[in-house]
């Protein structure tokens, strides 16, 4: 028995020494490759930086639209209706949890729904559900039995633009049975071409990147789904 737990352990061992192999070669090299250009070209490589943050799909037809909860009257919520009127999709799906503030108090999904048909767009369009979640990582597991439930298939994310890449990664490696396209919302709160240049948005960036390298390090079980919320990932 002990030769077995043994066996089995250090088949643990090797395993996660292969995981990690495969992913910390590639990050090495990213590594590198950014220090070597920032050197080199140091403009063109901030404003890399910062647009690589941002992911925008060709859009196609699709079976829902899902704005990411956490703006529930701003330009993200704004996009996913746009599209939706559009007709990219028949439904323009809302989530988030409890909200009170600024004299409005209730669910964001349902303050989105309300504060969109406010703006012309039918109550039709919309579906809402409560959502409570402390990571993108959650929202996208939480959200995973809904898409199922809605029978959607191919489904447009929208969210903020300094987001879009890692909310379209952490929604593809969590959820890899669906067929996600993104469009990103432009934000004001982080310019990919000078972002640089302020403080909030400097710290946006490396938050950004931070939060990537966590979700990967969990999907591949190199660390614990607590320690990402901890995190804040």
């Amino acid at each position: 028995m002990a030769a077995l737990e043994d066996a089995a352990v250090a088949g643990l061992i090797r395993s996660s020494q292969r995981r990690r192999s495969r992913w910390l070669l590639p990050v090495l090299l990213a590594a590198l490759l950014l220090i070597l250009s920032l050197l080199a070209f140091p403009e063109p490589a901030l404003i890399g930086i910062g647009r690589s943050l941002v992911v925008s799909d060709p859009l196609e037809h699709a079976d829902l639209i899902y704005a990411l909860a956490g703006d529930f009257w701003g330009s993200r919520a704004l996009l996913a209706a746009r599209l939706g009127a559009q007709g990219w999709a028949p439904k323009v799906v809302m989530s988030g949890g409890m909200y009170s503030g600024s004299g409005v108090s209730g669910y964001t999904g349902d303050l989105a729904a309300d504060f969109l048909v406010k703006q012309g767009y039918p109550s039709s369009l919309f579906l809402t559900f409560p959502l409570s979640a402390q990571s993108t990582v959650d929202e996208a597991r939480a959200m995973g039995p809904i898409f199922h439930r809605l029978g959607a298939k191919r489904i447009i994310l929208v969210t903020s633009n300094f987001h879009s890449r890692r909310a379209k990664e952490v929604f593809r490696l969590f959820l890899p049975e669906f067929d996600f396209r993104m469009e990103s919302a432009p934000d004001d709160t982080f310019h990919p071409e000078a972002w640089w240049t302020k403080p909030p948005e400097r710290h946006l960036l490396f938050s950004e990147y931070q939060k990537m390298l966590g979700t990967y390090l969990v999907r591949f079980h190199l660390a614990s789904a607590g320690w990402l919320r901890q995190g804040r990932f």
